[in-house]
């Protein structure tokens, strides 16, 4: 998992580097070990432009946000990916599940009803 960071019209600064790692950080199970990540943080008609590329088995999760604060917009771009991932994960996961027969299913155990009571 690498998240490559890239400013564009805007000088660099370490700390929207650390927020967007700690963001990236909370991805980490839906992601798997080779994903690679983007955020191209930059100005835009006076308003801060966000846009973050995830890629992941095979799959590409895209964010493009804009807002007048910076955090505002990673948050978004962030969250609107997360959705992104959660949606695939929960389909692939409900996919498995359709596949499976009958007899793969675990069994509960149930009560007859053929104890008598004491009374």
């Amino acid at each position: 998992m690498h998240l490559e960071v890239t400013f564009r019209q805007m000088s660099a600064r370490p700390e929207i580097k650390k927020r967007a790692d700690a963001l990236y950080s909370k991805l980490e199970h839906f992601l798997d070990p080779a994903a690679d990540g983007q955020l191209i943080v930059g100005n835009e008609h006076g308003a801060t432009a966000v846009e973050l590329v995830i890629t992941t088995r095979g799959q590409v999760a895209k964010a493009v946000e804009e807002d007048d604060d910076l955090r505002t917009a990673m948050d978004r771009a962030f969250h609107r990916v997360e959705d992104q991932l959660r949606r695939a994960k929960d389909k692939n996961v409900s996919k498995r599940r359709r596949g499976q027969s009958l007899s793969e299913l675990p069994v509960d155990e149930q009560d007859d009803g053929d104890e008598e009571l004491d009374d």
